[in-house]
């Protein structure tokens, strides 16, 4: 390319860039790493580790056989009283 062709696209380059500074195309990373922490909170908020719902789960299985036995038990009860 020479100079020539360069000034001739000089304007539409200009424009182009100023389209894309004006109306934010790409993505400046202090703006990622503040959504990336903004997501984070979200995800802070709304959801629960692994292991605490891992735990959680244990516990209401343990219970729930609890009370299927002791559903059981008084079935047995039940049925020798009737």
């Amino acid at each position: 390319m020479n100079i020539e062709q360069i000034e001739n696209f000089a304007p539409y380059i200009v424009i182009l860039l100023m389209f894309i500074w004006q109306n934010n195309i790409f993505v400046r990373p202090e703006e990622l790493e503040k959504k990336h922490r903004e997501i984070l909170e979200n995800i802070k908020e709304k959801y629960v580790e692994i292991n605490a719902y891992k735990e959680f789960q244990n516990h209401i299985y343990s219970k729930l056989d609890e009370l299927t036995g002791s559903i059981d038990d008084l079935k047995e009860i039940l049925i020798k009283k009737g």
